[in-house]
């Protein structure tokens, strides 16, 4: 039986040389490598207007003298790096990518940290890889002259007897979503007077009745020293919308933007806009404030409207928000808010845009 066993193992032994002699082993040659050669377009618009049209990329089929799969990376970098520090659009086997001129100028402010509204330099190259053991080869860079476009935009003030007082500590503040294009809901006193300004400060910039070319019959020049804007529409609330670009200012009348808070921890469960239940005060679209006292153990939530339906926001909805430690889960039926702390006055702040509840000393 021994003997069977050493003649079985010799056979296999001799099958394996003869395999491993027959067999010619290839070795890969960097030296052997042809790179892909890069095509990107002569020019690359970026603007707002275009941002969901795409830009394409392609490049050439790397050579190896090597048997392996071929992966590609797509990188960018700022021009005179040598892509010292660069960012990757694409990695993956394709020999082509396509992306869109809003994903393209994100990368440019984000990822390269170019300025916006800012001519840069930016080299493209495309690298071909065999994996972890052999190093990358690079085709040669192109370069690109890009102008990223701003995407987050300051916004502007007003401040005046008009909307809440002659102190900077009173700024509205009109948020921008586009260049030069601003708009906010606040209230408006009838025949008192304010400005818009740059910052939420006096100086150095601000933009009187005479600035604009087009008003909203709504307002006048109030014909004081500074040539401010009269309010001669009742007083109430009202969205106004800016535009820097075109000197235009236009008004229309909208409904109060209504938020209540109402339970056993703020008075009682009464219908929203009725009894006990707090008013809170608008501050600007999406944000509220409130004095109120609360009650240790009690419980609340906040409604959109004078009465129980249809909008309403309880623990669960600011998900993903910050809330205060001194509020937590009810666990009732609603999963209403509970007021966890000392009982007391508290100024408390509801911001939907964050999805953030704020408690402080009034």
């Amino acid at each position: 039986m021994k003997r069977f066993i050493k003649i079985f193992l010799s056979l296999i032994i001799a099958g394996l040389t003869f395999s491993c002699e027959d067999k010619e082993l290839t070795t890969y040659d960097p030296d052997g490598t042809t790179v892909p050669v890069l095509t990107i377009p002569s020019a690359i618009g970026l603007s707002m207007d275009n941002e969901a049209n795409t830009v394409e990329f392609s490049w050439t089929k790397a050579v190896y003298n090597y048997p392996a799969a071929i992966s590609y990376k797509l990188q960018i970098a700022k021009a005179g790096t040598n892509f010292a520090t660069s960012h990757t659009l694409y990695n993956g086997s394709s020999l082509s990518y396509s992306t869109t001129i809003k994903d393209l100028n994100t990368a440019l402010l984000n990822n390269l940290a170019l300025e916006p509204t800012v001519n840069a330099d930016v080299e493209f190259r495309v690298l071909s890889s065999l994996g972890e053991y052999a190093a990358d080869q690079a085709g040669t860079s192109k370069m690109i002259n890009l102008t990223p476009y701003q995407t987050v935009f300051p916004p502007i003030y007003m401040i005046g007897a008009a909307t809440g007082g002659w102190s900077t500590d009173l700024a509205v503040e009109v948020p921008s979503s586009a260049p030069n294009t601003y708009s906010t809901i606040a209230k408006f006193i009838q025949n008192e007077s304010f400005r818009f300004f740059a910052q939420a400060d006096w100086g150095p910039t601000s933009y009187n009745f005479p600035y604009f070319t087009t008003v909203s019959t709504l307002l006048g020049n109030a014909q004081d020293g500074d040539s401010n804007l009269k309010v001669l529409g009742e007083t109430a609330f009202y969205r106004v919308t800016v535009h820097l670009g075109t000197k235009t200012v236009t008004m229309e009348k909208v409904d109060e933007p209504m938020m209540y808070m109402t339970g056993s921890a703020t008075g009682g469960w009464d219908t929203p806009g009725s009894g006990n239940s707090v008013k809170m005060s608008f501050v600007k679209p999406n944000v509220w404030k409130a004095t109120a006292t609360f009650t240790n153990g009690g419980a609340f939530r906040f409604f959109a409207q004078e009465g129980w339906s249809p909008t309403s926001y309880n623990f669960p909805y600011f998900a993903g928000g910050t809330v205060d430690s001194r509020f937590e889960n009810a666990g009732d039926g609603d999963s209403n808010f509970k007021f966890t702390g000392t009982t007391g006055s508290y100024l408390i702040t509801l911001d939907l845009n964050t999805k953030t509840v704020t408690l402080a000393t009034p």
